[in-house]
């Protein structure tokens, strides 16, 4: 891109002049994390909207009042034990006798016999969609469903939002995504069946799951190499706030409905962010709108308070002069993007270089949205507390992000991937053997795993985006978080495997984030270089 007198518009060299992460950075990344706290909410609700409850058999002649209680005397003789728990699913024949007053009495059942509940009688704190319409015993499967649904969805948005956020800007895809997910959360919680909560749990997310991806671009184009890793720390602090926000909530609603109209409502307001936030100046560079760019780097210059060199001023004043012909052409350059930009992605995939690192990135983005959000959704299944195991299972992801902060810049992404990957796999393997201890000891070992699979997350983030050239930046990110979502759609399973192999999961956590933290050393180390603007950029990285 080039001003008016032949001058190449240097935007890192303008962002090294503003400051790398000044009032007006943080100011933006601030607003930017709102949604992004939201957005971590909408991706777990259906741990609570979809939760497991306590529940037994309905006792004809014994549940007769308007309120049954879960725990009754006569179920020693109407209900059969699995092991030392009464079953959910079977209750004795029962055999009525006209001739009585009491059909609750132990001579009218036969143990002999057994029967599958037609009805059934719930623990009367909490409701979700497994008390709203019977999703219990041989149904329980439909409540895995929804997470798996939830993921699937995201998994169609996420490319398309690549492209979206590629071809019309971070910040419309961000601001748009926020509205659809609270259109169709709310509407989701004014469900009347299964079959429409299930349809609007896949068209939320397939309509607004690209926000996390969108906002993380959005900040990160906004700040120097060197505050990058400060950038993604803000946002997955934010995330995780998000996350035990949703804990909260759910432990003080207990009702699935309030839950998502209390959670969704306020996004409305992100609406606004049409006149908060600027749009990606570095995307706007790279669509020939410098004149655009150059106003923000102005204001932000002016936020600041920093000094222009000479040059960067005259740099700035150029672009800011540039006549309304050149920001037509800037015009017809976008009517032209689709065409150049299927080019260039048919040119990155051509490179064995890039390819073979979109490979790599995918696998390791497969395992890590696997154990993550796997551990997320077996937190609730760890002895204690469901709710505070949930909260601090999320909370646990702030020091994550902390650790990150501060030795992603020194010891390097590729190394700080491989070591979290293995240590999560580990504390994975060694939660296997820790059955008998305390619930305290348990939940600490189930604690470290998800630490380091939270340090993970943060760093794939960091260092995908990196990997790849600007033109390209979300739209390859968005591929690779589109194959974690393959992960996150088998992960909601883990929880129902669990009651057939109590350390299946564990053992498959382990699995896949030991072998992904093998893999990941073969990719180029990204660390304190610039980022990417071409195709040759990014191949040359490592070289």
């Amino acid at each position: 891109m080039s001003v008016e007198d032949g001058k190449k518009f240097n935007l890192d060299l303008l962002i090294q002049q503003i400051g790398p992460f000044g009032k007006f950075q943080l100011l933006n990344y601030l607003l930017i994390c709102l949604p992004i706290a939201m957005t971590a909410m909408y991706t777990l609700t259906f741990v609570f909207t979809a939760g497991d409850l306590d529940y037994r058999c309905r006792i004809p002649g014994c549940d007769e009042g308007e309120s049954p209680s879960l725990d009754a005397p006569f179920l020693d003789f109407t209900t059969p034990k699995d092991g030392d728990k009464f079953s959910s699913c079977e209750k004795f024949l029962h055999i009525p006798n006209a001739t009585v007053t009491d059909q609750c009495q132990a001579d009218l059942f036969n143990p002999n016999q057994r029967r599958s509940c037609s009805e059934f009688v719930y623990q009367d704190d909490e409701t979700t969609i497994l008390s709203e319409w019977d999703l219990g015993c041989s149904e329980e499967w439909k409540l895995s469903l929804v997470g798996t649904i939830n993921n699937v969805g995201q998994l169609v948005c996420l490319p398309m939002t690549g492209y979206f956020s590629d071809r019309f800007g971070r910040r419309t895809a961000f601001i748009l995504g926020s509205i659809f997910a609270a259109t169709f959360g709310l509407i989701r919680s004014f469900s009347t069946s299964y079959i429409m909560f299930i349809i609007f749990e896949f068209l939320e997310p397939a309509l607004s799951a690209g926000v996390y991806s969108a906002g993380f671009i959005l900040g990160m184009e906004l700040v120097g190499p060197e505050r990058r890793v400060l950038g993604a720390f803000f946002i997955n602090v934010f995330y995780a706030l998000g996350e035990a926000l949703l804990g909260l909530l759910a432990m003080f609603t207990r009702d699935w409905r309030l839950l998502m109209q209390v959670a969704y409502v306020p996004t409305f307001l992100f609406i606004l962010y049409r006149w908060l936030i600027p749009e990606s100046a570095r995307w706007l560079v790279n669509m020939n709108r410098t004149r655009s760019a150059a106003k923000i780097i102005d204001r932000a210059a002016r936020m600041n308070k920093s000094p222009l060199t000479a040059d960067a001023k005259k740099m700035l004043d150029d672009a800011l002069q540039k006549n309304v012909e050149t920001e037509e052409k800037s015009e017809k350059l976008k009517a032209e993007e689709p065409i150049v930009k299927e080019y260039r992605l048919m040119a990155a995939l051509k490179s064995r270089t890039l390819l073979l690192r979109l490979i790599n990135c995918s696998y390791c983005w497969i395992a890590i949205c696997f154990v993550f959000y796997g551990m997320s959704m077996n937190s609730v299944t760890v002895a204690g507390d469901k709710y505070l195991n949930f909260i601090l299972t999320c909370l646990i992801e702030i020091p994550g992000a902390g650790i990150c902060c501060l030795f992603m810049d020194r010891i390097g992404r590729r190394p700080m991937l491989c070591i979290s990957l293995i240590l999560s796999g580990a504390s994975c393997i060694a939660f296997i053997f820790l059955s008998d201890l305390p619930e305290a000891a348990q939940l600490t070992v189930f604690l470290i795993g998800k630490l380091n699979i939270s340090m993970s997350f943060i760093t794939i983030y960091v260092y995908t985006a990196e990997l790849f050239p600007t033109e390209l930046r979300h739209t390859l990110l968005a591929t690779c978080s589109m194959f974690g979502r393959i992960g996150s759609i088998l992960a909601p399973f883990t929880p129902l495997l669990g009651k057939y192999v109590e350390s299946l999961p564990m053992i498959l956590f382990a699995s896949l984030a030991i072998s992904s933290g093998v893999f990941i050393m073969f990719a180029p180390e990204t660390l304190n270089k610039t980022l990417p603007d071409t195709l040759q950029e990014a191949e040359d990285i490592g070289t």
